[in-house]
């Protein structure tokens, strides 16, 4: 097979995860998507702390380049009425056509020979790190292709003479890039540490590049202020690199987002992300590599590290490598070489690509916003937080965030809950008991407005998450749950493991049914209690309950209420 067909079959590969509707973490909706969408299409949407507190830590002009220009041309097409998953779906094409053309462009030009380029486009064009995360939202996608053509045109003005015409605008260009590379994420120059060195010669011998880069930088961040100054409504100019630079300093507000050892990026997240071409990095001098050590380095000094954060240095990474010859010098070590990387991006796409919370944005989308009612609550448990923008023109009432840890909590925020609209509730990983309550109280709120018909409560939640056996079988709730729609690929990897509470309460009911006295060896009886009565579990036991208790899905369940009268 040629590499351009083998490419080609990639780029499919690629095409195919685009259109997965995975949720990797929040921040591909809430820090980009989400803002933009209420600013364009006029929808209910939440905007995060960053865009509300006084002294906002994130730009808006790459967000308008990256998520409004596509959410503009749909509005020209399509008016205020644009189905949301259309405008999902047209975000997502967007990211993937800028990946295999912006960044697989700018790995062939970081190439130098035919031979070395196609090495580079196999190897990235095969990471599922390119078919999942590159193909999300993030602004760290955004940050990869941006530092990919910087180091295009930093090694193109370190090749040409200055009195070429394409050497101005190289500079002018990579002035511009720079600046909006630090406005979209502040960890961008970290990448450019090294890199920068290859200027050094060419600014001695033509001092005037700098100028042209310096004030090329410049214009272009005076535009990103007045347009942050413009969006945030702001009496003074809002730098928001200074704003992030100064809220991330601070160790205090790190501890906020959590708190991970120094070593995490090096030895867990970098693994992670190439698995077994980890191997096959080889330290060189090259452009690609010694930005991937730069950025990765300077990130590993914060203890603010998720693997998103090296997203970047990845394809540097991959355009870093060597294959041994070794592994090529028999047909069967090259299939097996074939198959243990193809195995290892089969598995991480399969759970990144398609399972991980995978069911949200259809339930979002093709239930909660076509069914649900203007009066409904919606209660999200156990999910990430679902995106308010794929509600489209659905009006929002209420909403609250967060894990509640304290049942006596639950009546203040129902005294909350008055606004007309939809009403969302994000309970997150809150514990079964604070679930059951809420439920009860909304169920009762809906009977005493004797409004059934028009006043739902609707629970979301995975059809294997712990603790929701209680709220199906027990018939002592003052409510009960009617399956109304399921979504099969979908995992929640924040809640694997077994619930013994669940195997002792199905345990205790088989009990009921059998004399276990006379029944059984000495050790252990057929309902798996040894003779002192404590639960026994082989093996084997745990393997089914591991398998049936963290069985994909997601469920959305109609909460009714049980009539007692």
């Amino acid at each position: 097979m040629s590499w351009r067909l083998a490419y080609l079959v990639l780029l499919i590969v690629r095409f195919y995860f685009t259109l997965s509707p995975s949720y990797i973490h929040p921040d591909e909706h809430f820090q980009g998507p989400e803002i933009l969408a209420g600013d364009i299409f006029g929808w209910n949407v939440t905007k995060t702390w960053e865009f509300t507190t006084d002294y906002p830590i994130r730009s808006i002009l790459p967000l308008w380049l990256a998520y409004g220009f596509p959410m503009t041309i749909l509005r020209w097409i399509y008016g205020m009425s644009v189905n949301p998953i259309l405008a999902y779906y047209c975000l997502r094409m967007f990211f993937f056509l800028i990946s295999f053309s912006l960044e697989d462009w700018a790995l062939q030009e970081l190439g130098s020979t035919p031979k070395i380029r196609a090495h580079y486009l196999l190897f990235v064009a095969s990471s599922y790190v390119t078919w999942t995360y590159q193909t999300h939202t993030f602004s760290n996608s955004v940050e990869t292709i941006i530092l990919a053509w910087t180091l295009v045109l930093i090694r193109r003005i370190s090749l040409r003479n200055f009195g070429h015409t394409s050497h101005f605008w190289s500079c002018c260009l990579l002035g511009s890039l720079v600046a909006i590379g630090v406005f979209n994420r502040i960890t961008f120059p970290a990448y450019l540490i090294l890199p920068v060195w290859y200027l050094v010669p060419q600014f001695i011998r033509f001092p005037s590049s700098i100028i042209f880069i310096a004030l090329s930088a410049l214009g272009t961040s005076l535009l990103a202020i007045y347009v942050d100054t413009r969006y945030y409504e702001a009496s003074a100019p809002v730098l928001t690199p200074l704003n992030n630079f100064m809220y991330n300093f601070r160790p205090e507000n790190l501890a906020k987002h959590g708190l991970h050892p120094r070593y995490t990026h090096i030895l867990v997240n970098l693994p992670q992300l190439l698995g077994p071409y980890l191997l096959l990095v080889r330290p060189q001098l090259s452009i690609a590599f010694l930005s991937a050590i730069s950025g990765t380095i300077v990130l590993s000094l914060f203890q603010h590290q998720e693997a998103r954060f090296l997203l970047p240095a990845i394809p540097l990474f991959l355009a870093s490598t060597s294959i041994p010859k070794f592994a090529l010098s028999t047909s069967s070590r090259k299939w097996t070489f074939i198959a243990i990387f193809g195995v290892f991006n089969a598995i991480l796409a399969g759970i990144f690509g398609i399972y991980h919370q995978g069911g949200i944005v259809p339930a979002q989308t093709l239930y909660i916003g076509p069914h649900a009612s203007t009066s409904s609550d919606v209660v999200w448990w156990k999910t990430y937080s679902p995106p308010d923008w794929l509600l489209g023109e659905h009006e929002v009432g209420f909403i609250h965030r967060g894990t509640v840890s304290d049942v006596s909590n639950v009546s203040s925020l129902i005294a909350l809950d008055k606004q007309p609209g939809l009403r969302v509730w994000d309970m997150m990983g809150s514990h079964p008991d604070i679930i059951s309550t809420l439920l009860k109280m909304l169920v009762t709120s809906v009977r005493q407005r004797h409004d059934r018909d028009d006043g739902d409560v609707l629970l979301v939640a995975p059809v294997a998450a712990k603790g929701l056996y209680k709220f199906l079988d027990d018939p002592s709730f003052p409510f009960y749950l009617k399956l109304e729609w399921t979504y099969s690929r979908h995992m929640n990897l924040d809640d694997l493991g077994i619930d013994y509470d669940e195997v002792m309460y199905y345990n205790r009911r088989l009990r009921r049914h059998y004399d276990i006295n006379d029944k059984g060896d000495k050790n252990k009886n057929e309902n798996g209690y040894g003779e002192d009565g404590a639960l026994v579990l082989g093996t084997w036991d745990r393997t089914k309950l591991m398998i049936s208790q963290n069985r994909p899905g997601l469920g959305v369940w109609r909460v009714i209420s049980r009539d007692f009268s």
